[in-house]
């Protein structure tokens, strides 16, 4: 699917992660010194950020919403809040309705929640530009968080060291720039969703008694039904396959030149992974930043965290042509091209 959207702009980045980092010796209760190296030489992963027990992702989510709102001073013209995450605070109400009332959003906000992951940060904002082009007046506030960290298994080699804590907030309104289109494309591939997957807590499989019962892989990972479960080959198989050649006939789509995107803001699965799609981008590595080493993957935040703590290496004196590149759990994978200038804030890092 594509899509373009003309006359809405992003006009501030925040991102909130917790105070908490946990480096890769955190993990030797079950890991020995030379599987960690190569755990790292592999991802490129030395530390991640987990909240504590009491801690949700609306938690973080509200310290970059706030700090957006205080900021700019524009509580009042937010028109509709999109919360995106896998890890909400409950299954019944929305999330999104508990930040509209924690923030002092005005009654008269419509508050959506999202259920997506890696792509997410890209779908949220197709959603988001999307009710921004129709608004007469207003904002649109886009929020992605994640709390992995409650849904890891501790003796799970395939996912326990992988993941991340942290928050995204991103403030939208209407624009009247010249190269203001923001261009979209969508993928899914449903037929393979047990590749990243909890398999009991909904509905069609609720929680029972063996739901805890943990069990051992034949790679030695021990978890239960209500850990998230990761086919790392699958996944691992499917984005190479599937990414350069998405995004490429994406930018032959809408006769962009792949030369005029100053930088390419992938999701931050791996290390191995992001420098094989440069590669098969025929890109330079210097418009590629990574941050995986210091938060590990956050899932559909890892897009607006990567603005965020590489904001320096932009200088959007001179404005900027982003690519952003999501994909992951679903299986979907999705990408956006935009333009960002000065007149976008982007705030420095929130630690809570």
């Amino acid at each position: 699917m594509y899509q373009s959207i003309e006359g809405v702009s992003i006009e501030a980045v925040a991102c909130s992660v917790p105070k908490n980092r946990v480096g890769n010796d955190y993990f030797k209760y079950f890991m020995s010194d030379r599987e960690i190296k190569k755990f790292e030489k592999l991802t490129g992963i030395k530390s991640r950020r987990f909240v504590a027990s009491t801690s949700t992702a609306s938690d973080l989510a509200y310290e970059a919403a706030l700090k957006i709102i205080t900021d700019k001073k524009c509580k009042d013209e937010i028109k509709a809040l999109i919360f995106l995450s896998q890890t909400s605070d409950y299954k019944i109400p929305f999330t999104s309705n508990i930040l509209q009332d924690k923030l002092g959003l005005p009654t008269e906000t419509l508050c959506l929640d999202i259920n997506a992951g890696c792509a997410g940060f890209v779908q949220g904002l197709s959603v988001a530009y999307s009710l921004q082009s129709t608004l007469s007046e207003g904002k649109v506030l886009l929020i992605v968080a994640e709390t992995l960290s409650k849904i890891l298994a501790k003796r799970d080699k395939s996912t326990s060291m992988l993941f991340g804590d942290a928050a995204s907030a991103v403030l939208l309104g209407r624009t009247t720039q010249v190269k203001s289109t923001a261009f979209f494309n969508f993928n899914s591939d449903g037929s393979h969703f047990e590749a990243i997957s909890i398999s009991d807590g909904g509905y069609r499989n609720p929680v029972n008694a063996n739901s805890f019962v943990e069990s051992v892989d034949i790679n030695g990972n021990c978890r239960n039904n209500t850990h998230l479960s990761m086919d790392g080959s699958a996944v691992f198989d499917f984005t190479l396959r599937e990414i350069v050649p998405s995004l490429n006939a994406f930018i032959s789509n809408y006769s962009l030149d792949l030369n005029r995107i100053d930088y390419f803001l992938f999701h931050q699965s791996n290390k191995f992974i992001i420098s094989q799609l440069t590669k098969g981008l025929n890109i330079p590595v210097e418009k590629v930043p990574v941050n995986i080493q210091e938060y590990a993957n956050t899932s559909g935040v890892s897009i607006p965290l990567l603005m965020v703590t590489e904001k320096t290496l932009y200088d959007l004196n001179t404005p900027k042509t982003f690519a952003l590149v999501g994909y992951g759990s679903g299986l979907n994978w999705a990408s956006c091209i935009l333009r960002l200038n000065e007149a976008v804030t982007i705030y420095d890092l929130i630690e809570v």
